[in-house]
């Protein structure tokens, strides 16, 4: 913030040396113009994006960071990058040292547009307390992956335009439709990726480090529907599922009047689903969210439902960081705290459900 006073006041001085005309001769005074308008560049950068600083991790272990790359034949051309394949980029944090057999995993998707960033400083905490945490980039999902050869592939066009154009309530089959799909294409990847690291004869570099039994999905948003998918889909892998505001996309059955059919087979694994001020209590009003009051409304305490107040939907990942003006502009005005101390609850949070259901 002094920098940016600094630049103000350099702004007055210069827009006051040219009002006043003490300058001599038209190129000066256009570098004075120029040096202005770059000052003034600068600062309203710097202003939407001044780039607080993560909570420092608060575990007992160093963490190092590492990317690696995983290519499978997917059941999706589209979302192909290259020969016929689909490669995902997966960043890694990790404990220094980190020892065969000992680290419990957490494998975690990502939101629309999202990066496999996103929440980078619950990744940071978790790997400095012995996890092993692998975050995807979904190629033409994610709003940039870098492949292993350096191509870089944005958000696919079409993608985009869906998500955009998706009505909600207004139509439940082409909402359904496109919930299912898009969350489908999170749970292959998230599907290869977790059978690899299961697979004693693979060959990656962390497959011996991961405590089989101690295995966490989890996901924001669009990631947090596959997440919950792949607690249906391979229960017996999974230990333990954290959320971040997401609808049971996978559990719907049909479409009755106005309202989605859910499954009513009991979700099989123990759940913390996290909620900002933009849907906690509203599930009612959303025909998506259904099963989640449901689950809310369930006197099985294995179904963890925490609201973190003061913060809107993308206030719950580190974009409030970068930009807590934008975070909140996209938000509609819902983050009212300061973003390190919403990213220390959610930690808290996190860290209070494992220590239960992934000891």
């Amino acid at each position: 913030m002094q920098i940016v006073l600094i630049l103000i006041a350099l702004v007055v001085l210069v827009l006051f040396v040219i009002l006043i005309g003490r300058t001599q001769g038209t190129g000066k005074k256009a570098l004075l113009i120029l040096a202005l308008v770059v000052l003034v560049l600068f600062i309203a950068f710097r202003f939407l994006f001044p780039m607080q600083a993560a909570p420092a991790p608060r575990g007992e272990k160093s963490v190092q960071t590492d990317t690696v790359y995983y290519r499978h034949a997917s059941a999706y051309p589209e979302m192909h990058t290259g020969n016929n394949e689909r490669e995902i980029p997966v960043h890694v944090w990790y404990p220094e040292g980190a020892k065969e057999q000992e680290h419990p995993l957490l494998l975690f998707s990502h939101g629309a547009f999202g990066v496999g960033f996103s929440n980078e400083t619950l990744f940071l905490e978790l790997a400095s307390r012995g996890y092993i945490v692998f975050s995807l980039d979904h190629p033409h999902h994610s709003f940039k992956s870098t492949l292993s050869d350096g191509e870089t592939v944005y958000a696919d066009r079409t993608f985009i335009q869906s998500v955009m154009a998706n009505p909600g309530d207004k139509d439940l089959a082409t909402n359904w439709d496109d919930l299912r799909s898009w969350s489908l294409i999170r749970m292959e990847d998230l599907s290869f990726v977790l059978d690899k690291l299961l697979d004693a004869e693979a060959d990656n570099r962390y497959e011996g480090c991961i405590d089989t039994e101690r295995i966490v999905v989890s996901g924001h948003s669009l990631g947090g529907s596959a997440a919950l998918g792949m607690g249906r889909l391979k229960p017996a892998d999974i230990n333990a599922v954290v959320v971040l505001e997401a609808p049971f996309a996978q559990d719907i059955t049909g479409i009755a009047g106005d309202e989605y059919v859910f499954t009513e087979e009991a979700y099989p694994l123990p759940l913390l689903h996290v909620y900002s001020d933009a849907l906690y209590g509203k599930w009612g009003d959303i025909a998506t969210y259904a099963m989640n009051e449901r689950l809310y409304e369930s006197d099985d305490p294995k179904y963890v439902t925490e609201h973190i107040a003061g913060v809107g939907h993308m206030g719950l990942t580190d974009m409030s960081l970068l930009s807590p003006i934008l975070t909140n502009w996209v938000d509609g005005g819902l983050n009212t705290r300061k973003a390190p101390e919403t990213l220390l609850e959610l930690n808290g949070t996190v860290l209070a459900f494992l220590e239960i259901y992934n000891p």
